[in-house]
């Protein structure tokens, strides 16, 4: 018998003991409680596991040369609002990145860092195309002032209302015609740029995975 199948034995004896009715609330939330534990709670430990495995410590992230155009990623996690969140390096080395609470900031590394939880996972871009990553940087440093509000909105095109994600796509596109997105309605210049969209761009190769 499992040891995950004997405490959810153990949580409905102890609620029944000593009683003639049964309370079925309480054995409603011994089994949510038991399912949880086996569906979501040991995947994220193994998913952990393997991570930790495979990513360096986040440390090491500081410790890397990056250069005006990397992305830095972080998958969806609570940290995130579970939508995912990215940034882009400056000209100067700072992270630029679409906050609700910005709308953009300017971070160093280490700050933008601190801004994540313990668990969550940071992957490192960088473009495939020579000199993209630089004219992306130029194109940022050139228009963050002019995000006003952080939206999600469907206009492609619009710099004042911006999200992450889509403020990273629009400093490739903008500058060197490269659709990280490559969704056919992007041509219409309509549409969501989801974070994980970008991760999954073949014009772009991965430096890194990290683990904090």
């Amino acid at each position: 018998m499992s040891k995950m199948f004997r405490s959810f034995i153990s949580s409905v004896l102890r609620v029944t003991k000593g009683k003639k009715r049964i309370k079925y609330a309480a054995i409603y939330l011994a089994v949510a409680g038991a399912l949880h534990r086996l569906l979501v709670e040991s995947r994220r430990e193994r998913s952990a596991a393997k991570r930790l495995q495979q990513d360096l410590p986040v440390a090491e992230l500081g410790q890397m040369k990056l250069e005006p155009g990397d992305i830095v990623y972080t998958p969806s996690s609570e940290s995130t609002y579970y939508a995912g969140h990215m940034g882009i390096i400056g000209l100067d080395g700072k992270v630029y990145h679409v906050h609700p609470y910005g709308p953009v900031f300017a971070d160093s590394l280490e700050w933008y860092l601190t801004r994540f939880y313990e668990g969550d996972r940071f992957i490192v871009f960088r473009s495939r195309l020579n000199q993209a990553g630089q004219r992306a940087a130029e194109w940022v440093h050139e228009h963050y002032k002019q995000v006003k509000f952080y939206r999600l909105q469907t206009n492609l095109r619009s710099i004042e209302r911006n999200y992450c994600s889509k403020f990273v796509y629009q400093a490739y596109q903008f500058t060197s015609g490269l659709d990280l997105w490559s969704r056919r309605f992007t041509r219409f210049n309509q549409g969501y740029i989801y974070p994980f969209r970008i991760e999954r761009s073949p014009a772009l190769e991965v430096l890194g995975t990290f683990y904090k």
